[in-house]
């Protein structure tokens, strides 16, 4: 890993969400159910699956564990070289890579990026490298959050900004997604929100603006 991509990178510099900890796996998350419903049985990779500091994997949330249980085979790739080492030690399969731009010389059925998309900086590399990677009738699973979301809203109104994580670089909606998309021979066919609290799932909104993120599915145009 370069120093140039390595300072993006805050790795276990972010504490990890201890009281998400648990043996159990949360497979009715609604990130976790969107992928698992496309990725049984299925050849999967998992990008960015470090999922900030590699101590999460013992969260129920943690989408790699999630997927481990119910794949054919299971690859990840992550930048965070040192969260790689540490999950590779307890037994993953994952390789230190950069998602902007891989080269892995096989195919997939099923290529998830996790609440990734909003970390990059070179759209293009990212979604190509995807597409190469995908089989004929693969599939590209996306979830990032939803820029419309009701606290995000507010916070823009109170605030005139919103807080963030540290490493995001951009917002997209599903429209934008669908335009950035196209570009690279590649096709949104699927969309829909999800959040995990119980609040906002309640909420007397419609669901683009009560829900915290959106989930994608994504062909090849060909």
């Amino acid at each position: 890993m370069t120093n140039q991509s390595s300072r993006w990178i805050l790795g276990d510099k972010l504490s990890p969400n201890t009281k998400d900890f648990s043996e159990k796996i949360a497979f009715n998350d609604h990130k976790i159910r969107f992928a698992v419903e496309h990725c049984r049985g299925k050849d999967v990779l998992d990008l960015g699956c470090v999922q900030h500091n590699p101590e999460n994997y013992k969260s129920r949330f943690w989408l790699h564990k999630a997927l481990s249980e119910v794949t054919k085979t299971l690859e990840g790739l992550d930048l965070y070289e040192e969260g790689v080492e540490y999950l590779r030690k307890i037994g993953y399969h994952i390789n230190v890579g950069n998602a902007e731009d891989f080269d892995l010389g096989k195919q997939y059925d099923v290529i998830v990026a996790g609440d990734l998309i909003e970390h990059l900086g070179d759209l293009q590399g990212f979604l190509t490298s995807c597409r190469s990677h995908l089989r004929p009738n693969g599939k590209l699973l996306l979830s990032t959050p939803n820029p419309w979301y009701w606290r995000n809203v507010v916070k823009s109104l109170l605030f005139g900004e919103v807080s963030n994580n540290p490493e995001h670089t951009l917002w997209v909606c599903p429209v934008t997604l669908s335009h950035l998309v196209s570009r690279c021979d590649l096709q949104l066919v699927q969309w829909h929100f999800g959040s995990r609290y119980l609040r906002d799932r309640l909420m007397p909104l419609p669901k683009g603006l009560k829900h915290a993120g959106f989930h994608a599915v994504i062909v090849r145009s060909d």
